[in-house]
């Protein structure tokens, strides 16, 4: 037998898609793919019912079929990342049976790796392949009986998504992107979105939730800041007073987002109520439908081309919820954000704050360890407002902010200790003296 595809991004989908062509001493082949679900396949005589067994004609048929496939995914103007895997499988560990059967050829392709009597071959360049697809060289390669190698440490990663080196959020700070699954966190974001796959985005106050976001999707984003007291009108809409004494509508921003075709990040979502959140539920079920409730006149809104929704929160805060299951399927991609001091070094934080960061983080691990509740750490928000700080007034002045910014009354005592000896005197959390 002799096995051979490609894989493809589907951008209607969070998996690749594998289309393979199979050829099998039988006379027989098939061509095949599977994504997300069970695998379709179809199996047919390679020149249809005439009974040849022209070895040749054989061998074509199945790269021919899958030429085709080749042919209608790259002329799809929604591939624009085709990835590509050709694979050859020596046919000794299958019996001529499981040859005829397409199922049994994708299972054998999932776990070959493992198989001592298979292995991947992998294309230097992805689009070499593409070009022997288009220009018929694999129909010629088909004739010859191949023989895969023995199993051997193969780099099977996926192609990396990057993105520019850095980017600037509204406020003009720089974002330096970081790794993501093995992409670049602010290119993948922006895949995500032409995907229509939602982002949760959790991690501790000021790790640069929203500043992944903001360097994502700049001046386009719109940010919900969530509170407890929020009701459905805080995302929909609703009327307004004017001067003359009547009432006009005015889109929230949920609204405002899907007619405008925006990104909407849901920024601390644990903390709004539950029965306000149910008004996300068929904006992101695949409907992409919400329904005005106090302009009862109104058409349902639907999202428009660019909508995508994305949310950060702190699951460890104080008044937060619990995100329901029905948001957390929908919001199905989570990522934990936390502080990269690499990051904050090169943004320019000095190298003892970046000490100081290193070292509450082992006495917070040590406390965890020991079955406490461990010890704050300064995240990148407080390290990036510690620089700025010490441009203004000095180094020392800084690290007393920072002792400062510990939000846990039981912890400044360690702060304020770590911190001193890092700095080399008493680092104490700032407050008025007497008269100078």
């Amino acid at each position: 037998m002799f096995l051979i595809g490609f894989k493809v991004q589907d951008p209607s989908s969070t998996q690749q898609k594998t289309y393979v062509a199979v050829a099998t001493s039988t006379g027989y082949c098939h061509t095949a793919s599977q994504g997300t679900g069970r695998p379709t396949y179809r199996r047919a005589n390679a020149i249809g019912d005439s009974g040849t067994t022209n070895a040749t004609e054989l061998a074509k048929a199945p790269w021919r079929a899958l030429q085709s496939k080749w042919n209608e995914k790259t002329n799809h103007k929604s591939y624009s990342n085709i990835l590509i895997q050709p694979i050859v499988i020596d046919d000794s560990g299958l019996s001529e049976e499981d040859s005829k059967d397409a199922r049994k050829t994708i299972e054998y392709f999932e776990v070959e790796s493992k198989n001592p009597t298979g292995g991947h071959v992998r294309a230097d360049e992805p689009r070499k392949l593409g070009q022997m697809f288009v220009k018929g060289q694999l129909s010629q390669a088909a004739q010859t009986p191949v023989v895969a190698p023995r199993a051997q440490a193969v780099d099977q990663r996926d192609p990396m998504i990057k993105g520019e080196p850095e980017y600037y959020r509204p406020n003009g700070q720089i974002y330096r992107p970081r790794d993501l699954g093995g992409h670049h966190d602010v290119a993948l974001l922006k895949h995500l979105r032409t995907a229509g796959i939602p982002v949760r985005l959790y991690g501790l106050p000021g790790t640069g939730k929203s500043a992944l976001a903001e360097a994502a999707f700049g001046r386009d984003l719109i940010t919900i800041n969530g509170h407890g007291d929020m009701t459905v009108s805080h995302f929909v809409g609703s009327y307004l007073p004017q001067n003359d004494g009547t009432f006009k509508w005015a889109d929230g921003p949920l609204t405002r987002a899907m007619k405008e075709g925006r990104p909407l990040f849901v920024d601390e979502i644990t903390r709004i109520p539950s029965e306000v959140l149910a008004v996300l539920y068929s904006v992101l079920d695949g409907r992409g439908t919400l329904s005005l409730d106090d302009k009862p006149d109104a058409p349902v809104v639907q999202a428009k081309p660019g909508f995508y929704a994305l949310c950060g929160y702190n699951p460890e805060g104080i008044g937060v919820r619990q995100l329901d299951d029905a948001l957390v399927s929908r919001f199905a991609v989570p990522v934990e954000v936390t502080t990269d001091l690499d990051a904050a070094k090169a943004l320019g934080v000095p190298a003892k704050f970046i000490r100081l960061a290193e070292n509450l983080r082992t006495k917070d691990a040590e406390d965890r360890k020991a079955g406490g509740a461990g010890v704050w750490v300064p995240q990148m928000r407080e390290l990036l407002l510690a620089s700025t700080v010490a441009k203004t007034a000095g180094v020392m002045f800084a690290a007393s902010v920072i002792a400062g910014q510990c939000p846990r009354p039981e912890d400044v005592p360690t702060v304020t200790e770590v911190a001193s000896k890092v700095f080399g005197a008493s680092v104490k959390a700032l407050a008025l003296g007497g008269q100078v």
